[in-house]
């Protein structure tokens, strides 16, 4: 007997029901996504899938920088390849070397004491960084009973030369002095080079109260008035060649016969 149409309708509401009720308890169940606004992100099998082709791409550039460095370098002319190559002394400059000695310092300090030296000592050293001042030279060294100073002008580290003779000597005391002219090695307010030998071996040659200068130092002093006396030809302590020396006089220094030269 076949169903009556209004009871079909009531199944087929209620297996409708049936489904829908099942549909929703599961959607329910499962997290919600968004597809519209979820951004899908790479997963590490992608990024190996792409690692070959990244690599690919730094060699190429790499190779790219490499050939415009080598273009470039093949550009410049031989002259500037061998200059660049040089290496450039910014902390070598050219000075005119002073060195100032006490003579027979030790024999003082013996007969004086060490305190009464020391009232000495400090009145030759103020005397002595006034002058090197006044002239416009720059201390670079104090060696004890000596300093060590640079100008920029031969003329006038040999007048400093003479006026530190002229101020020491109503203290008692004489200094020997040294001038040499060349270039130097500057750095942290000190100075070494050959140029700072040859000048302490000059003072170390001239006689008490007087300072000693090279051939090098006369000849580049031409013409300022100053007047020297040729103290003859030396062969220096550790120096391979021979050197002309002459000397300016200071105050209270004894006069030296120049048969005893």
């Amino acid at each position: 007997m076949r169903k009556s149409i209004p009871l079909r309708w009531i199944e087929e509401a209620e297996a409708r029901s049936v489904r829908e009720h099942a549909e929703l308890h599961r959607a329910e169940s499962e997290p919600h996504i968004n597809i519209a606004f979820t951004t899908i992100r790479p997963t590490w099998f992608d990024w190996l899938r792409e690692l070959p082709r990244i690599l690919c791409r730094t060699v190429t550039l790499g190779r790219s920088s490499l050939l415009d460095s080598t273009i470039w370098v093949k550009g410049l002319s031989p002259t500037a390849l061998r200059l660049s190559s040089i290496e450039v002394d910014y902390d070598r400059v050219l000075v005119a070397v002073l060195i100032t000695d006490i003579v027979d310092s030790t024999k003082r300090v013996a007969e004086m004491g060490d305190r009464d030296w020391r009232v000495l000592l400090d009145q030759h050293d103020d005397a002595t960084r006034y002058q090197i001042k006044r002239f416009g030279g720059r201390e670079v060294g104090n060696h004890g009973d000596g300093f060590v100073g640079i100008f920029d002008s031969p003329a006038r580290a040999v007048r400093c030369a003479a006026a530190i003779g002229d101020t020491i000597a109503p203290l008692g005391i004489l200094v020997r002095s040294g001038i040499h002219v060349g270039e130097v090695f500057l750095k942290r307010e000190e100075i070494s080079g050959i140029t700072v030998h040859i000048a302490a071996r000059i003072a170390a040659t001239a006689h008490p109260g007087e300072a000693f200068v090279s051939k090098t130092v006369r000849d580049l002093v031409a013409g300022s008035g100053l007047v020297f006396e040729d103290r003859g030809i030396h062969q220096l302590r550790g120096l391979p060649e021979e050197i002309h020396l002459f000397a300016m006089r200071a105050v209270g220094a004894p006069l030296t016969p120049a048969s005893s030269i």
